[in-house]
């Protein structure tokens, strides 16, 4: 069986010793290092997780931000584009106006150049039907030819 003998008991001795410096040069190093690095990572986790947090905050602001901009944008582009219609609509009126008064102008003067026209061809109607009668009978024959019915009938005629 065992014997206990002194060397047996300075084995267990300087086994207990070399556990326990093992323990203490080794093991509990390693188990703060560890333990530092478990603290670490959890702190880094928290970390990351309150900067996604405030990330989600700032973008929420800043899509709150743009919608904003966005919306105000599209104000200012409705109203510039309702002025420039107004502009616009108004500037066809007065270029409407214009041109009606320049319508109305040329139609009074081609009235007048028309009556301008007429009556000497009056003249000249009357002259042809003189001459056409005159041509017919071998005679000169005095005529009463209506100024008005000759001036009526050209104006039928053009």
């Amino acid at each position: 069986m065992f014997d206990i003998n002194p060397t047996l008991i300075i084995f267990v001795l300087s086994f207990l010793v070399f556990m326990y410096l093992l323990n203490q040069i080794m093991l509990k190093p390693v188990g703060r290092v560890l333990e530092a690095r478990a603290a670490k990572i959890s702190g880094d986790l928290k970390a990351g997780k309150d900067a996604h947090g405030q990330a989600g905050d700032l973008v929420t602001h800043y899509q709150e931000h743009l919608h904003k901009i966005r919306h105000e944008a599209q104000s200012v582009i409705n109203e510039a584009t309702q002025k420039a219609n107004q502009g616009r609509n108004d500037e066809l009126g007065k270029i409407k106006a214009e041109g009606a008064k320049k319508l109305e102008a040329a139609k009074v003067q081609i009235v007048n150049e028309r009556k301008a026209l007429v009556d000497p061809l009056i003249n000249q109607e009357i002259e042809l039907i003189e001459d056409i009668a005159h041509k017919l009978l071998g005679e000169r024959v005095s005529l009463s030819v209506d100024r008005e019915r000759v001036k009526n009938a050209l104006e039928v005629a053009s």
